[in-house]
C-alpha cells in the first residue's frame, strides 16, 4: 500500500508544483503600452500646446501689423483721392485763370501800343506772340489779383503732383508689406491649425492608452483571477480524481462518440496485473466516428495496452486519452490542430480489448502525465 502511495503523492506534488508555476508565469503580464509610453505621450501634447502657444503670439503680432499697414494704407488712399478733388479744382482754375489772362492779353495787344524792344511770350492760344512789356501791364491791369492766382494754382498744383507721387509710392510700398505680412499670418494659421490639431490628436491617443490601459489592467486581473481558480480547481481535481472535473474548467466539451453509446463509472475498478481503470469505456458499434472534444492538437500512437490511441491536447491545458480506436481519420497526423467535433478515428476493439468489445477507452489528464481524472461525471453530463 505505501509503495503504491508515496509515488501517487509524489506525482500530485509535481502536479501542483507545475500549477504554481503556470500561475505565476501567467501572473507577469506583457504589456505594448506601459506608464512611460504614456507620460511621453501626455509630454509630447504638452510640447505642441506650447508651440501652438508661441504661434499663436507671433500671429498675434502679425495681426497686429497688418492692422497698422492696413489702417495707413485706408489713409493713404483718402488722401490720394483728396488730393486728386483738389487737383481736379486746381485745374479748373488754371484754365480759367489762364483764359482771363490770355483775353486780356489780346485785347491789349489789338488796341495798345506795341514795343519790339521788350517781349513776353505768352502761351495758350496766342502762341509765339511777342507784346510789349508795356502792351501786357496795361492788359492785367486792374487784375494783377488773377494772374497772382494763377501762379499760386500752377505752384499748389506742382507740390499736390510731389505728394500724390510720394503717397502713391508709400501705397505701393505697403501693397507689398502687406502681401508679405498676409503671407505670414496664413503661415502662422496653417501652423497654429496644425499644431492645434496635433495636440488634439495627442491627448485623444493619450487619453485612449490611459483608457486601454486601464481596460486591459482590469481584463488580465480577472483573467488571473479566473486562471488562478481555474487551476485550483484543477489541483483539486488532482488531489481527488474520483470526483471528476468541472464543465467550468473544460469549455465546449462534446460528446467524443458521435453515435449511440453506453458505458457506467468504472474509475477504480481492477485491470490486470494489479492496475486500476483510469477512464471510462464507452460501449459503441465498431465503425463509429470518434470525435475531438476540444480546440487543440493532436498526437496518433499505438502500445499493446491501448492499440490505436490519439491524445486530444486542449488549448486550455486538459488532454484528452481515446484509445482501442479500429481506425485513425483519414490524413491525420500528429501535430494536427484540430476542432471541438472533429473526426479523430473510429470505435474499435485494438489493443488489450476483449475481441469484438467495441468501445472508447476515455481518459482525461489533468497537469500534463497519464489520466488521472474520472471523466464519468464530464460524460454523463454530455453524452445522451
Amino acid at each position: 500500500m505505501t509503495s503504491m502511495t508515496t509515488p501517487r503523492r509524489r506525482t500530485r506534488a509535481a502536479v501542483i508544483a507545475l500549477i504554481t508555476s503556470w500561475m505565476v508565469a501567467a501572473a507577469v503580464p506583457a504589456w505594448s503600452v506601459t506608464d512611460e509610453d504614456v507620460e511621453a505621450a501626455r509630454q509630447e501634447r504638452e510640447a505642441a500646446a506650447a508651440e501652438r502657444a508661441a504661434a499663436m503670439n507671433d500671429l498675434e503680432e502679425a495681426v497686429t501689423a497688418y492692422e497698422a499697414i492696413n489702417a495707413e494704407f485706408a489713409e493713404l488712399t483718402f488722401r490720394i483721392g483728396q488730393l486728386r478733388t483738389l487737383m481736379d479744382n486746381y485745374q479748373e482754375q488754371v484754365s480759367v485763370l489762364e483764359g482771363e489772362v490770355q483775353s486780356r492779353a489780346v485785347e491789349a495787344y489789338m488796341h495798345g501800343d506795341r514795343n519790339e524792344d521788350q517781349w513776353l511770350l505768352v502761351t495758350g492760344s496766342i502762341e509765339h506772340a511777342v507784346v510789349a512789356q508795356e502792351v501786357l501791364a496795361a492788359a492785367v491791369a486792374g487784375e494783377v489779383q488773377s494772374l497772382d492766382a494763377l501762379i499760386a494754382a500752377q505752384a499748389e498744383m506742382e507740390r499736390l503732383e510731389d505728394e500724390l507721387g510720394e503717397d502713391s509710392q508709400r501705397v505701393a510700398d505697403l501693397r507689398y508689406e502687406a502681401e508679405v505680412v498676409a503671407a505670414r499670418m496664413n503661415e502662422l494659421f496653417a501652423e497654429a491649425e496644425a499644431d492645434l490639431a496635433e495636440a488634439e490628436q495627442v491627448l485623444a491617443s493619450t487619453e485612449a492608452d490611459l483608457a486601454e490601459q486601464r481596460r486591459r489592467e482590469e481584463e488580465e486581473r480577472r483573467r488571473r483571477e479566473e486562471e488562478r481558480r481555474r487551476l485550483a480547481a484543477l489541483a483539486a481535481a488532482q488531489a481527488g480524481p474520483a470526483g471528476g472535473i468541472s464543465l467550468d474548467l473544460t469549455p465546449g466539451f462534446i460528446c467524443p462518440v458521435n453515435g449511440v453509446t453506453r458505458f457506467i463509472d468504472s474509475w477504480g475498478a481492477p485491470r490486470s496485473g494489479g492496475r486500476t481503470h483510469k477512464g471510462t469505456d464507452l460501449m459503441a458499434a465498431k465503425g463509429t466516428p470518434l470525435v475531438a472534444v476540444a480546440n487543440g492538437t493532436v498526437r496518433l500512437g499505438y502500445n499493446s495496452l491501448g492499440g490505436n490511441t490519439v491524445w486530444v491536447y486542449a488549448d486550455y491545458g486538459v488532454g484528452f486519452f481515446y484509445a482501442h480506436l479500429d481506425t485513425f481519420a483519414a490524413g491525420l497526423q500528429s501535430g494536427d490542430r484540430v476542432s471541438v467535433g472533429q473526426v479523430v478515428g473510429t470505435v474499435g476493439d485494438t489493443g488489450n480489448a476483449a475481441p469484438g468489445a467495441y468501445h472508447l477507452h476515455f481518459g482525461i489528464a489533468v497537469g500534463g502525465g497519464a489520466s488521472n481524472v474520472n471523466p464519468y461525471p464530464s460524460l454523463r453530463a454530455v453524452c445522451p
